[in-house]
This record gives C-alpha cells, sequence and structure tokens, in this order.
C-alpha cells in the first residue's frame, strides 16, 4: 500500500490508498476485502506533498480530499477468498466501474515468494531461492523448499481470452532507488514499467521468475462488473476441475459458515446495524493480524549482503539492556515462512499503478 514515511505524514505514518475489511472467519476459510481505485492518476505526489505542508494541528490530507473520486469515477474491486481446503483456496475479484463512462482497467493477479535469499544468511527461514514456471497445463507452478508445490490457475476473462502470464524477480531495484547497479536483470517493479511504460525488456522472457503474474485487460461498461476466478492449490490437493460448478458452490458454502459463525458470536440482541459494525471489526482484526519473526542479533548484525546498519540501532536498545538478552526473548516465537499472493490493478490510459495485495 501506498503511504507516507514518519517525516512525510503531519501525524506520522499514514497509509493513502482507499480499502476495507468487510469480512473473514478465524480460520480464514472465507475472507472479503473491498478496495476503491480512482480511475484518474494517483496523486503519489500531490499527497506527499501537502501533508509534509501541515502542521499536527491540522487534519490529513486523505485520498478523498484530492478529487479523484470525483463524480463517482472508481472501480470498486472485491477480493473474496474461500478455501476448499487446507492448501486449495479459491479466489474471486469482482471489479465494478462506478463511472459514468466506461473505463479500462490493467488486473494483475500476482503470486510471488517473501525474498530471504538475498539476504546472505542460511538457515530457517532463509531458504534457496525458490522458483516460479508456467507448466504445460497452463498453470503455474511455484516450487519452494519448505512450502513445497503450488500451482496458480487463473480462469480466461470476462471476454473468454486467457490472460498473458508475466514473469519477474521479487528483487530490490536498487538502480532507480539508490542509484547502485541491480543484482539482478528482472527486478519487482517489472510489471509497473510493462503495463506503464510498455517495456517489453522489463520483463522475463525466458518464462521463470519468483514473481509471476496474469495480465487481464479489462474494459467496463459504466455501472457494470467484470469477474476473475483464480485457484492457488498445492500439487497434492489439485481439484479434478479448477473452474467447474462446484467453485461458486465452495463460496456460497464458506459464506452460510460465515454467518453461522458470527451468528453464534455476536449477541443476537444487538440491532442489526450494531452486529454489522461488530462483524466487520472483527475482519478487521483478523486480516490484519502479523506474525513478527523478531531476530534481534540478525537486525542488530545487518545482513552480510546488504549495507551495514547504523551505529545507532544497538544504541536504539535502551540503557542496560544487551543484546543477547533482547535476542533470548525475541527468538522464543515459532518460526515458520510466509506465503503471499497479490493483485495488482492498473488502470489505463491515465496509466498510474495501485496494489492490492492479500495473503493467504
Amino acid at each position: 500500500m501506498f503511504g507516507l514515511t514518519n517525516a512525510q505524514g503531519n501525524h506520522g505514518e499514514d497509509v493513502k490508498e482507499c480499502y476495507f475489511y468487510l469480512d473473514s472467519t478465524p480460520t480464514h476459510a472465507y475472507c472479503k476485502a473491498l478496495y476503491k481505485y480512482p480511475q484518474a492518476e494517483f496523486p503519489y505526489q500531490r499527497l506527499v506533498e501537502e501533508n509534509q505542508r501541515r502542521g499536527r494541528n491540522d487534519p490529513e490530507f486523505e485520498l478523498a480530499d484530492t478529487g479523484v473520486f470525483d463524480d463517482n469515477r472508481y472501480f470498486d474491486v472485491l477480493a473474496e477468498y474461500a478455501k476448499n481446503s487446507a492448501n486449495d483456496t479459491l479466489i474471486r475479484f469482482i471489479v465494478t466501474n462506478h463511472g459514468p463512462d466506461a473505463a479500462t482497467l490493467h488486473a494483475l493477479p500476482t503470486l510471488w515468494f517473501r525474498n530471504t535469499w538475498s539476504w546472505g544468511r542460511s538457515g530457517e527461514g532463509y531458504w534457496p531461492k525458490p522458483r516460479i514456471v508456467r507448466a504445460e497445463d497452463g498453470t503455474l507452478v511455484a516450487d519452494h523448499l519448505s512450502l513445497g508445490h503450488f500451482h496458480l490457475a487463473c480462469a480466461p476473462g470476462p471476454d473468454g481470452s486467457d490472460a498473458k502470464w508475466l514473469f519477474t524477480d521479487n528483487e530490490t531495484n536498487t538502480q532507480k532507488l539508490f542509484g547502485a547497479p541491480n543484482t539482478c536483470p528482472f527486478v519487482k517493479d517489472a510489471f509497473h514499467e510493462f503495463v506503464v511504460h510498455g517495456r517489453n525488456d522489463a520483463v522475463n522472457p525466458a518464462g521463470v521468475g519468483t514473481k509471476a503474474a496474469a495480465h487481464y485487460r479489462l474494459k467496463i461498461q459504466a455501472g457494470q462488473s467484470a469477474t476473475l476466478h483464480l485457484r492457488l492449490f498445492a500439487s497434492d490437493e489439485t481439484p479434478k476441475e479448477c473452474f467447474g460448478p462446484d467453485f461458486d458452490d465452495v463460496f456460497a458454502e464458506r459464506i452460510r459458515e460465515a454467518d453461522a459463525f458470527y451468528a453464534g458470536s455476536i449477541p443476537a440482541r444487538l440491532p442489526d446495524e450494531e452486529r454489522r459494525v461488530a462483524r466487520q471489526a472483527c475482519a478487521g482484526l483478523l486480516w490484519s493480524k502479523q506474525f513478527y519473526h523478531y531476530g534481534v542479533r540478525d537486525w542488530l548484525e545487518g545482513d552480510p549482503t546488504q549495507p551495514a546498519p547504523p551505529a545507532g540501532r544497538v544504541r536504539g536498545l535502551g540503557p542496560g539492556v544487551s543484546p543477547g538478552r533482547v535476542w533470548a526473548a525475541g527468538s522464543a516465537v515459532c518460526k515458520r515462512p510466509a506465503r503471499a499472493a497479490s493483485a495488482r490493478m492498473v488502470h489505463a490510459p491515465e496509466r498510474p499503478v495501485a496494489r492490492l495485495r492479500t495473503r493467504l
């Protein structure tokens, strides 16, 4: 998500995109979120400059204050996830054009691996570089030493055409950020360069990487919607049919289960509106929970292949607190590698890039 750093925001760090967590069960067998994406160019620079100009006693300058939602010229992107089994997740994106005119959206549902292989460390959590390639059946195959083998299948778009697979590596563009040569020819912002700037050389023509996306180009009429279907599953839980009649049936069943869970969890004496508020509040807590693998000694020492950390990092521990003591406390947490997928939405012809990311 795009946001301001502590120095840029007049009230500190602050996300400036517009999204809502709508529903989730504790097991995440069903999750639903909404992202509102303006059809005008996303006002990145204006958000930074105006918030920097304001003082602590002024209100924050939000996305809606910029006027990009005027005349309802925006897309609603509804993202839903339903589990058919522990490692078989069905994904549904419903994109609605609320504007008065037809508009084009480039949708890039993206599968990627968290990058720890380039840090120069070894051991649990620092696995060898994984790999994503296209299989003969048209799905993506993602291989990871710890996570195993997963497939991502993408159904044809609303017009019946197949998405185009794009590949790159989840590597920082050090040339753009720091003026230092990139260690890899294909970097993490490659899809932005491909869609926004038309750079075909930004993506890997060999069809392999650690980050891959299905590129859909959607022209949506005013007031109309387009739906995309995807499925992420482990090789040993491969469905007989990825997008058959049971696809929507699984969603319907998980929604019924979510309704039943909250019917028994939220006091029935509350008015309907308060029950909806309580349910969405629970969704926010469940969607936004995070696991912090706080390896303090690694953080203090820095990674072998990265720039050395500032000396003040050790002093920040506070007087009388040794790195060893903090490390002992921080290393008591359990460790498990992350698996993630994301969907990126890019509107044309204005060519801004927005991101909707959800972790599985």
